[in-house]
């Protein structure tokens, strides 16, 4: 009898609730928008800009424009096509003044933050169907009420003493932020800086890490037939290193 990584049913339910969310208003985006986000981020991965960007000594060297190329999501405005496909395909060179200039060119900090996160809550997904030869998931339809419009509210006790984007001390949180701190605190032990890199969006938190917990439990104690934390952390090393993540 084979070992089983999580319990029967755990992951499913995990991958059906982060990407359900993906229809649903967020922080800064409609429902519409983050599912058109989702799609560009899989539209970057075959992107002929992005490869050639990746293969340049430096990504500012190719100066080129996404309306060059064939683009899955056109209603996106052109700063968030750029971020979705530089976050998508090139993040361990993204610097701080490619962060400076997409705020120039329009974009909060927060919105990037949500990007990121629907980036992630995608490519979890997309790989672990990859990995079990499935075929990608449709991505779901918004909607009615889906279609709402994000509130936009700027979180309390932001600060950027930790890296470009604006984050929320734990020790100021309120609402929401709060909760989802708890959350992580409650499975991890501690508030990682994954999870501050994330917190002017609530959402942001809230739909990355219900796709990350239930496929990426590093910490507390192993399951019943899983691997444990140094099993864990030799092979996410191994892989990283073998894609050369800059994480």
């Amino acid at each position: 009898m084979q070992p089983t990584l999580a319990p029967a049913g755990h992951t499913t339910e995990g991958f059906d609730q982060a990407w359900q969310s993906l229809a649903t208003t967020g922080g800064w985006f409609t429902g519409a928008q983050r599912v058109a986000i989702a799609r560009e981020c899989r539209a970057a991965r075959e992107c002929p800009l992005c490869r050639e960007r990746k293969n340049a000594l430096s990504p500012n060297a190719v100066v080129s424009e996404y309306t060059d190329h064939v683009s899955a999501s056109p209603e996106l405005p052109a700063a968030i096509v750029d971020a979705i496909h530089r976050i998508t395909s090139d993040p361990g060179r993204l610097s701080r003044s490619w962060y400076d200039a997409a705020l120039a060119g329009g974009l909060r900090g927060e919105e990037i933050v949500e990007i990121t996160s629907i980036i992630g809550v995608t490519t979890i997904v997309d790989t672990m169907a990859r990995a079990l030869s499935n075929d990608p998931r449709a991505l779901p339809e918004a909607s009615g009420s889906n279609g709402a419009e994000p509130h936009r509210t700027v979180q309390a006790g932001l600060t950027l003493d930790r890296g470009w984007v604006p984050m929320v001390d734990p020790d100021s949180a309120e609402g929401m932020t709060k909760a989802m701190y708890e959350g992580v605190l409650a499975a991890a032990g501690f508030v990682f800086n994954v999870a501050r890199s994330l917190s002017s969006v609530p959402e942001a938190i809230r739909d990355f890490f219900s796709a990350f917990f239930p496929n990426y439990s590093t910490h507390g104690p192993p399951r019943a037939g899983g691997l444990s934390r140094v099993q864990i952390e030799l092979l996410a090393s191994t892989t990283s290193a073998y894609n050369e993540c800059f994480y």
